[in-house]
């Protein structure tokens, strides 16, 4: 390793260019006045001083007071671990803030108006990630009419998740699929559609043939439609009768 690396290390770590290039030098000088530290470490005489007060500031830096004033870098080891603790804690504290974002976003995102809202997209993938989003939000059941593959991991991944929060899932699926098979309530039956039913009160409808390509593909999403549901819901029923596992 060499002083380029520990000048970069030192930048990931959150210093500036100044800070890394002045701390890097004092590692290996161990000890020095400011003249001296600012030609060896490239940074400006105009700059040293406050460079180094700043390292003072985050205990990365010794001052010790005299005519001249000598500065001292703290271990080496010691620094980096002051630093890195410094991005864990940054870190986590972002942690925090966006758990408490989620959960903001989330409690708006329950607050669903009844009603019917019709979507187009370009890409036919772009239907599967706002289909994994909604069954995200599931809470007690999902039900309905899939055409997924092995190869479908975007879906595969969001009704996982739902099955691990309980939700009980029930699908009709056009294909033999094996992971359906084994992680959920799947029968077989070929139907041509791409319709769920979210905890008995939310319809996600594809209106185009998503096996087709097309310029752009439509969707529609009905919030607490009752008669949709109910619609739905009776002809999956009628469908899972016939259905064969």
């Amino acid at each position: 390793m060499n002083n380029r690396d520990v000048n970069s290390l030192l930048l990931r770590l959150g210093l500036t260019e100044y800070e890394s290039k002045t701390l890097a030098t004092l590692f290996k000088m161990g000890e020095g006045e400011a003249p001296a530290i600012s030609r060896i470490a490239q940074v400006p005489k105009t700059r040293v001083y406050d460079v180094l007060d700043k390292l003072v500031e985050k205990n990365l830096v010794i001052e010790i007071r005299g005519r001249p004033k000598r500065y001292r870098g703290i271990e080496a080891k010691k620094g980096f671990e002051t630093l890195l603790q410094k991005r864990k804690d940054e870190l986590q504290d972002l942690q925090s803030q966006v758990s408490g974002i989620k959960n903001f976003l989330a409690l708006d995102l329950e607050k669903e108006e009844p009603g019917e809202t019709v979507m187009k997209v370009k890409d036919r993938h772009d239907f599967d990630r706002i289909l994994a989003q909604e069954i995200a939000k599931a809470k007690d059941s999902l039900s309905g009419f899939s055409e997924l593959t092995d190869k479908d991991h975007t879906l595969q991944e969001a009704i996982g998740a739902a099955k691990e929060k309980k939700v009980n899932v029930r699908l009709i699926n056009a294909y033999q699929n094996q992971w359906l098979q084994k992680n959920t309530e799947m029968k077989q039956l070929s139907h041509g559609l791409n319709a769920f039913i979210v905890d008995g009160k939310k319809v996600i409808l594809a209106l185009s043939d998503f096996k087709q390509e097309k310029p752009e593909y439509h969707f529609a999403i009905f919030h607490c439609h009752k008669p949709m549901v109910n619609a739905l819901q009776h002809y999956f029923d009628k469908c899972w009768q016939q259905a064969k596992k």
